[in-house]
C-alpha cells in the first residue's frame, strides 16, 4: 500500500515544535540584522518611528501545518523502508567515508620504518576486521538512498514547503506616509500586513532526510522566509517598498530567486555561527525545483550584491516583476556601476 507524505509528517516527534521555537527566538534577530546589512533594506523608517506611526511587523509563528500541495504526494510501498533507512544517512555516509579511508591507510603504514607494530596490521589481520564487508554493505545502502530519495520529489514542489510568508491585502492595516486615508495596494511608499510560519512537522521530517539538525534547517527556513519579507517590505532610503499588487503578480523565479539569493549571503555572513545551517542549505538545493535555483546564475556570472539590489530597487519601483525584467536591469547594473568605478 502507497505510503503518504501526510502520513509521515504525523509522525514527526512533537518535541520538534519546541526546537523549531526555540532555534527561531535565539536565531532571528541576528537573521534579521545581517539582512538590513546585505540587502539595506529596513521594516521600519526612522520617519515612521519619530510619528509615532505603526510598526510594520512581521510576526513569525509555529504551525504543526503543511502546505496543501502536499497532500497527494505518496510513495510506492518500498518506500517506507527506504524513508526508514534515509533517517541513518548520515551514519552511512560516515562509515563509508571512514572504511574507504582505513583501507587507504593501512596500505601507507606498510611503507613506514621504525614504527611499533602495534600500528601496524597485515593483510589477513586487516581482512579479519571484515572493513571491506562494511563498506560493501554501505555503499550497497547508499547507492539505494541516493536512487529513491524522496526529497526530489518532495521539493519538486514550486512553493515554500517548510514556512510560508503571507501577505495580507486588509486596508486596515497601515496608513500611507503622507495623510491619514488608508494605504493603496499600489502604492510603494505603503506597508501591509505580512506574517510567517514555520511548519515544524515538515521541517522535523526533511532533516532527517538530508541529514541536518532541526535547528539548522529551522535557520535555513526562517532565513528564507524573512528574505521575502525584507524582500517585499524592506523600505530603501527613500522609504520605497514593493507594492503589494505587484509583488503578488511578480514571476515566481524572481521572488525565489531574490529571497534564495539572500538566504545564501545572510547564511555565508552568520557561516561561523551556525556554519551547519548553510550546509543544509547547499544541501537542498540540487533537489528543489526551478525557481529555487535562479540566484546560483547571478553568482556564476560574478554579479555583486550591490548589481543585485540595485536591479531588486528598480524593478520595485518600475513594477516590472519578470525575470526577464529583473535580469535585463541585472546587466545595466553591472555596466553603469562597473563604468562609474572605472571613471573615478
Amino acid at each position: 500500500m502507497p505510503v503518504k507524505l501526510k502520513d509521515l509528517i504525523s509522525k514527526v516527534p512533537e518535541n520538534t515544535a519546541t526546537k523549531v521555537r526555540a532555534t527561531r527566538d535565539r536565531a532571528r534577530p541576528a537573521i534579521q540584522e545581517a539582512l538590513r546589512a546585505e540587502c539595506r533594506l529596513v521594516l521600519r523608517m526612522p520617519s515612521e518611528t519619530d510619528s509615532h506611526r505603526p510598526a510594520i511587523q512581521v510576526p513569525v509563528s509555529v504551525s504543526a501545518g503543511y502546505p496543501t500541495s502536499l497532500e497527494k504526494i505518496e510513495f510506492q510501498d518500498e518506500a517506507s523502508f527506504l524513508i526508514f533507512l534515509s533517517r541513518y544517512r548520515p551514519f552511512f555516509e560516515q562509515v563509508n567515508d571512514g572504511a574507504s579511508e582505513l583501507i587507504d591507510l593501512r596500505k601507507k603504514l606498510t611503507k613506514w620504518e621504525n614504527i611499533s607494530q602495534k600500528y601496524r596490521l597485515s593483510a589477513a589481520e586487516f581482512d579479519k576486521l571484515r572493513i571491506d564487508r562494511v563498506l560493501h554493505w554501505t555503499t550497497y545502502v547508499l547507492e539505494h538512498i541516493g536512487e529513491f530519495d524522496p526529497l526530489k520529489k518532495v521539493l519538486s514542489v514550486h512553493e515554500d514547503i517548510l514556512g510560508v510568508y503571507r501577505c495580507h491585502a486588509e486596508k486596515d492595516s497601515y496608513q500611507h506616509h503622507e495623510s491619514s486615508t488608508l494605504f493603496s495596494l499600489d502604492d510603494d511608499y505603503s506597508g501591509n500586513r505580512a506574517d510567517i510560519q514555520l511548519y515544524w512537522a515538515v521541517i522535523g521530517l526533511v532533516s532527517e532526510w538530508i541529514g541536518c539538525s532541526v535547528e539548522n534547517l529551522t535557520i535555513v527556513v526562517l532565513t528564507h522566509e524573512l528574505a521575502h519579507a525584507y524582500t517585499q517590505l524592506g523600505a530603501d532610503i527613500e522609504g520605497r517598498r514593493w507594492p503589494l499588487s505587484s509583488f503578488r503578480y511578480a514571476d515566481i523565479d524572481l521572488k525565489e530567486g531574490l529571497a534564495q539569493y539572500y538566504t545564501q549571503r545572510v547564511l555565508e555572513r552568520l557561516t561561523s555561527k551556525y556554519n551547519g545551517a548553510l550546509e543544509a542549505f547547499k544541501k537542498m538545493l540540487p533537489k528543489q525545483s526551478k525557481p529555487y535555483n535562479v540566484h546560483k546564475q547571478w553568482i556564476e556570472d560574478d554579479f555583486r550584491p550591490e548589481e543585485v539590489r540595485r536591479a531588486m530597487l528598480e524593478i520595485r519601483r518600475w513594477n516590472e516583476g519578470t525575470i526577464v525584467d529583473f535580469q535585463r536591469r541585472l546587466k545595466a547594473a553591472k555596466k553603469d556601476l562597473n563604468k562609474s568605478t572605472m571613471d573615478r
